[in-house]
């Protein structure tokens, strides 16, 4: 069990011991998101922290896709160059 304090509020959160540190770091991440906010005040504050951290989320996850079928090109395009290479030595015996 996990107790964390968010905007005054705490909570008991059941864990694993190995995913202890990655939902401190969240909550650590989150209250900076949150301090980065000082205009906006209770669920308006949370939402835009929300909202920011699904944005941030879908963007990086796009990225990480892109990025996979770029290397998976470049892997193509590197098997398909050993494939018709005549200078490539068969490795059958």
């Amino acid at each position: 069990m996990l107790t964390l304090t968010l905007m005054n509020h705490t909570f008991e959160i059941p864990c694993e011991a190995h995913e202890r540190e990655k939902l401190i770091e969240a909550a650590t991440l989150l209250e900076d998101k949150l301090d980065q906010l000082p205009a906006l005040k209770g669920e308006s504050k949370v939402l835009m922290v929300a909202l920011n951290l699904c944005f941030d989320y879908l963007q990086l996850k796009d990225d990480t896709t892109q990025y996979s079928l770029r290397l998976e090109d470049q892997l193509d395009t590197v098997i398909n160059q050993v494939a018709t290479d005549p200078n490539a030595e068969s490795t059958s015996n």
